[in-house]
């Protein structure tokens, strides 16, 4: 999808799409796309493509959920905790969860 081969033929692979990135399945991860499982602009010529099947998404933890939840609402809070309050006002609204 990211990655291609350039005009002197070589091969340029994407972290994201590498074996050895953040969805390869190599246990030799790479020092630099380890991490890296979305497009990031990031890859290099040594990358290989991925044997077998891309692992899944790993599950965001409630926390990391409402983090993120914050951050889309963030204009409308002075702070995070602000955010807190407002969030659990509104989830006791609806009946937890």
């Amino acid at each position: 999808m990211y990655s291609f081969t350039d005009s002197n033929g070589k091969r340029w692979t994407a972290c994201c799409e590498c074996n050895r990135g953040g969805n390869g399945n190599c246990k030799d991860k790479c020092s630099c796309g380890w991490k890296f499982a979305e497009w990031n602009w990031m890859g290099c010529y040594l990358g290989s493509a991925i044997v077998g099947e891309i692992k899944p998404k790993p599950k965001m933890s409630r926390s990391k959920r409402r983090y993120q939840r914050f951050l889309e609402y963030r204009d409308c809070f002075e702070s995070f905790r602000d955010f807190l309050s407002w969030d659990n006002d509104q989830q006791s609204s609806r009946g937890g969860a």
